[in-house]
């Protein structure tokens, strides 16, 4: 092999990119439930199913519309089908955190302290008012290191043209014990 062909053959390769990069760049991305990823050519999405062909395949491949969450088409457009079957979430991190009223499901664990919150000013709604009230009772609960908030006290105030409220209490209780504070000498 001489060095003409090899400068010839690797000329012709370098200008088939953007042939190759511009037949990609034109593909659509469904995200599947179980957080699969199909970068294919979506044919049509029907009320039941969306139907795509994978790259250099003529052949077609229906999908129901209940596994799929969502579809970004090569345009940029995005359909949303479905909320993901999980959200990945830190430990700690609030929304881990579980509300109960049951004394049994804290039985062994560690008392990590008092917590209390009210809903948030600009509640419309008795629903939306206890919904605020209790993610900032789980924000608080949180900051303490506590899984679990075993609530003592709920109390609903307002109604008949006054902005309703709503004030939780509870105890936060964790699977480790209370950090101490060490004493400085």
């Amino acid at each position: 092999m001489n060095i003409k062909s090899l400068i010839i053959g690797s000329f012709a390769f370098i200008m088939s990119l953007p042939l190759f990069a511009q037949e990609y760049a034109n593909l659509d991305t469904i995200y599947m439930l179980g957080r699969k990823k199909l970068v294919v050519n979506v044919k049509n999405v029907s009320s039941a199913s969306v139907r795509y062909s994978e790259p250099g395949s003529k052949e077609t491949i229906t999908v129901g519309r209940k596994q799929i969450q969502k579809v970004i088409f090569s345009n940029g457009r995005k359909e949303v089908f479905n909320k993901p079957v999980m959200m990945m979430v830190e430990e700690g991190d609030w929304k881990t955190v579980i509300i109960t009223d049951r004394k049994n499901d804290v039985e062994g664990l560690y008392e990590l302290g008092n917590v209390e919150s009210n809903s948030s000013a600009g509640s419309r709604s008795a629903k939306s008012a206890k919904k605020s009230a209790m993610i900032r009772l789980q924000k608080k609960a949180a900051r303490l290191g506590g899984m679990i908030v075993l609530v003592t006290k709920e109390e609903s105030i307002g109604g008949f043209g006054e902005p309703p409220t709503f004030e939780v209490k509870g105890i936060a209780y964790g699977f480790e014990p209370p950090k101490k504070e060490e004493k400085k000498d």
